[in-house]
């Protein structure tokens, strides 16, 4: 009869644990709320966001389940929007799956805001106009910790999941956490390190990430801007006139060139320019961050996806020589030479 008791009352705590997992009892019945998850955010984490918001009271059946399912280690990054009709499960499997009734926004490496803007409205996830005021909103940036007048450069490359009705301000918010989240608590002291601030940093990554078509030469290339930096040389890329020209040419035109007065205008102007001209992923900070140590000044699209690198003019010229002649060759052949 004891041992009939022992049995009972562990049915019962188990019973009791799955209806308390299954069940959408959790919650408190109230309005929707929108929850953010990041790259390195953990089911504990999202316990106590929930706990803040007064919707959660117990925490340890959710750790537990995430636990026991392996969830905690795959949890998606996005604004998640939760209802009282969600159970524990529901929750768990939607931040672990990135499934539910959310869209998927994709924002690739390199992608400027007004490139995410477009994404977002041909996703019906929101107006492009809407997003490009809240990137350049001046409270949310200063609340947010960015000192330049837009959020590009922060709005970091990821895949979200956000729900359909989620304000411009609100996926904003999502990106820039996200980019706090990948760098780290020790990202202002290595740009110190390195003799920057943090926003020229995040300039000089995303001037990597648009210069650098092969990744692993990231490094290389973002040596060489430093070189150029520390000797006070004009850093001449032609991603930063790109920027402003709205063209995606490895060779820009003497006329391009001479004829663009403006501070984006980096064979005009000596140092970096005054915004990021891209948002760049976690390989390209890594590249400004951890630069190579290398003798070059100077660097020219092969044609082929590589760079050829010099540390004198004259081996430049030389190298630009070989690029143009590969690029005629290519012409020829009906093929890219970019």
């Amino acid at each position: 009869m004891k041992l009939f008791r022992i049995y009972l009352i562990v049915f019962a705590v188990v019973a009791a644990g799955l209806i308390y997992i299954l069940t959408p009892t959790f919650f408190f019945s109230g309005e929707d709320i929108d929850l953010p998850v990041y790259s390195k955010t953990t089911a504990r984490d999202i316990v106590k966001a929930l706990k803040d918001k007064g919707i959660l009271h117990f925490g340890e059946p959710f750790l537990v389940l995430a636990k026991l399912t392996h969830a905690d280690r795959h949890l998606k990054a996005g604004l998640y929007r939760l209802n009282a009709q969600m159970s524990l499960w529901d929750v768990l499997t939607m931040m672990s799956e990135g499934k539910s009734a959310l869209l998927a926004l994709k924002v690739p490496e390199g992608y400027t805001a007004e490139q995410i803007a477009l994404g977002l409205q041909k996703i019906d996830a929101g107006n492009e106009a809407d997003f490009l005021k809240s990137a350049q909103n001046p409270a949310l940036l200063k609340s947010l910790g960015i000192v330049g007048p837009t959020a590009e450069g922060f709005l970091f490359p990821e895949t979200y999941r956000v729900p359909l009705g989620a304000s411009c301000d609100e996926l904003v918010e999502l990106m820039i956490r996200q980019f706090w989240d990948v760098v780290g608590p020790d990202f202002q002291s290595k740009c110190k390190q390195l003799g920057l601030t943090p926003y020229q940093m995040v300039i000089l990554a995303s001037i990597v990430e648009k210069e650098a078509h092969n990744p692993d030469e990231r490094p290389i290339i973002a040596g060489i801007l430093y070189n150029r930096l520390h000797q006070k040389m004009r850093l001449q890329v032609n991603a930063t006139l790109n920027y402003i020209l709205n063209t995606k040419h490895a060779w820009l035109t003497t006329n391009q060139i001479n004829n663009t007065d403006s501070p984006y205008n980096t064979y005009h102007h000596r140092g970096l320019p005054p915004t990021p001209i891209c948002n760049p992923g976690a390989a390209s900070l890594k590249a400004v961050l951890e630069p190579a140590n290398v003798p070059y000044l100077y660097y020219v699209a092969a044609g082929d996806g590589s760079s050829l690198f010099a540390a004198t003019w004259e081996e430049h010229q030389k190298n630009v020589r070989q690029a143009k002649k590969v690029r005629r060759v290519k012409r020829a052949q009906g093929t890219s030479a970019e």
